[in-house]
């Protein structure tokens, strides 16, 4: 099947979907939206898109950003209907049935809102892929968990469009942040409380106070850690 994007009334069909399967878990996933003319616009180029099975998000990742790379990342970044009929067409992946029926979450997790700054980052597949082409080497923190959920250290990160446009920002954050040992992110980093050094509180207000003195986007990773100060370094 060749990738299509929704229309805006595909949108609104594939929401219904969404709301009738929350009261209907075993509902049947409307395929049929997907090739429907009166719902959807062709892709140009033509790309063709295969059923996968994704062990993690950093599998929908990278075969994301393969399948999508003939079109221009900003035009694949402001595409409201392609996300949203590619989540469709993933629905099993985002959405998986274990055997009692789904559990669909909030809209937002399945169509894409690229202008609304709530919720573009809570896009289940968008940020996957959002993720993969800014960071191609340092996104281990993002890409090894499940695709099918959102976790907390990738929404207090994508939802500060001030740390993500750092260039340095990911590979900084992958050398303070990851286990090695234990081969995740480290623990207590996203806690309720405010912890020394921790990603969702300090970090944040540490990088605001240093952007009024250094350009922050002129620094390589060893730069930006030395600035950070000892608070960051003693985990």
């Amino acid at each position: 099947m060749n990738i299509r994007q929704f229309r805006d009334s595909g949108i609104e069909a594939f929401r219904s979907f969404l709301a009738e399967c929350r009261s209907t878990p075993n509902k049947p996933v409307p395929a049929e939206l997907l090739e429907d003319d009166a719902h959807t616009l062709r892709i140009e180029p033509p790309i063709a898109v295969g059923s996968k099975h994704f062990v993690e998000r950093g599998d929908a990742a990278e075969y994301l950003r393969e399948t999508l790379s003939p079109l221009p990342d900003h035009e694949v970044a402001g595409n409201a209907g392609l996300w949203t009929w590619l989540t469709l067409f993933f629905f099993d992946q985002v959405c998986p049935d274990y055997g009692a029926g789904r559990i669909v979450k909030n809209d937002y997790h399945y169509i894409f809102e690229p202008k609304n700054p709530r919720h573009f980052y809570r896009h289940l597949l968008y940020i996957a892929w959002k993720v993969r082409v800014a960071s191609p080497v340092h996104n281990r923190l993002f890409l090894r968990t499940p695709l099918s959920s959102l976790d907390k250290v990738t929404t207090e990160v994508t939802k500060r469009l001030y740390l993500t446009r750092i260039p340095c920002i990911y590979e900084v954050l992958d050398r303070l942040y990851w286990d090695d040992n234990r081969g995740r992110p480290k623990v207590g980093i996203v806690s309720p409380k405010t912890v020394p050094g921790d990603l969702a509180r300090r970090l944040p207000s540490r990088i605001r106070q240093l952007e009024k003195t250094y350009d922050l986007y002129s620094l390589n990773a060893d730069q930006m850690i030395e600035l950070l100060g000892d608070e960051f370094q003693s985990g």
